[in-house]
Parts: C-alpha cells; structure tokens; sequence
C-alpha cells in the first residue's frame, strides 16, 4: 500500500510503502525504472552519493507488485 508520494522532479517520484509490517521507499524514474530502498538512509545515501545501497531493482511495475507480495525470487 502506498502511504506517500513525494515528487522530487516531475519525472522522478519516491514511494513510501507498507507491505505487511516492513516500510519500504521506493524510488521511480519515469515510471520505466523502479528502485527499492528498505530505509530512508540507503535512499539518501543513494541520491547523494549514487550508491548502490537498493535491495531490488526492476524495469516495470508488475514486476515491483510481484516482488513486493512474493511472487519472484528477491534480488539482492
């Protein structure tokens, strides 16, 4: 479920999500490419420093609801 959407340019959004009990941020690029941060540190350090600190990344967004409710292997 996504609690809040925060535009950081109008191309660029970041998620934050509940899955059961984990919080989860997730960061969209256009709406082609998704990236899945499990603490708003790793984001920050992600967009400050372009660290490779995701812990899922993909290219659609059926793949973002198939890793979120279990239905792929989780890339880490």
């Amino acid at each position: 479920m996504i609690v809040a959407t925060i535009y950081i340019q109008p191309n660029i959004t970041i998620e934050s999500e509940i899955v059961g009990s984990n919080k989860f941020y997730v960061y969209n690029y256009k709406g082609v490419h998704y990236r899945v941060f499990s603490s708003l540190m790793n984001l920050r350090e992600f967009i400050a420093k372009e660290c490779k600190t995701w812990i899922f990344e993909c290219d659609t967004e059926n793949e973002l609801e198939k890793y979120f409710y279990g239905s792929i292997t989780k890339k880490c």
